[in-house]
């Protein structure tokens, strides 16, 4: 049976990052979280953490001054990794040959209507508003972001009662994860053209082909950045649709 770990790192920051602050919990043997608690560890960069980070999890470099150092890498002890924007974490401990599961993904498509899908913004959406203020305190460290991972996980289940195993939630965050509007330029949620035609979450991609196929073409080109770097963006641009 295929096993899972929810994980979250807290990072030095975006540009070539070291994790500062590890947890995860699992092996999750029971497609039903949680059936283990959550470990963490901390570890001394070997660069300075930047203003940007320190401002998000409030870690100082002089906080980790006795700690191990960042080995580079770390391999989680399952076949699946979940978190909530899970590529972020997936680099940040050196992309181990696992596959990734994005809670952030299935929001998105399970509540559509929400104006936010942070984990914070989750959390108030689920629980008790008092109760998720207190849960919140902790929130951008990595053992807290571990729970309320898990949290919205739950809710991704009971929201998906056909799902039954890691392995049929991995192909549904898989579909999640193509995009079905374009969120940026010329016809992105900004544009004259999303605001001309009523449409905030920019055009759907599936009417691109329509009405503007040279714009297509540019974007499949190789010559835009937000396709290059985004495997599921080029995917729904293909028409290979979730």
């Amino acid at each position: 049976m295929s096993t899972a770990c929810l994980i979250d790192t807290e990072t030095t920051g975006f540009d070539e990052p070291d994790v500062i602050e590890l947890a995860w919990m699992g092996p999750l043997h029971v497609f039903s979280p949680p059936d283990a608690g959550i470990e963490k560890m901390r570890f001394r960069p070997r660069k300075p953490i930047s203003l940007g980070a320190m401002a998000v999890h409030h870690i100082l470099d002089e906080d980790l001054a006795g700690e191990p150092e960042w080995p580079g890498s770390w391999t989680p002890p399952a076949d699946y990794i979940v978190a909530h924007s899970v590529d972020y974490d997936w680099k940040a401990i050196g992309q181990p040959n696992v596959k990734r599961i994005c809670t952030l993904a299935l929001s998105r498509r399970l509540w559509p209507d929400l104006d936010s899908h942070s984990l914070s913004a989750l959390t108030y959406h689920f629980t008790d508003r008092r109760e998720a203020r207190e849960l919140l305190k902790g929130a951008h460290g990595a053992a807290t972001d571990v729970e309320l991972c898990c949290r919205v996980l739950c809710q991704i289940l009971r929201a998906m009662p056909k799902v039954a195993s890691w392995d049929r939630l991995w192909d549904a965050s898989e579909r999640a994860r193509v995009p079905t509007h374009l969120d940026f330029g010329k016809y992105g949620p900004k544009s004259d053209w999303a605001k001309a035609h009523n449409q905030p979450k920019g055009m759907p991609i599936a009417d691109l082909p329509h009405l503007d196929s040279n714009y297509l073409w540019w974007l499949l080109s190789g010559k835009c950045d937000q396709v290059n770097d985004d495997p599921y963006l080029a995917k729904a641009l293909r028409g290979e649709a979730a």
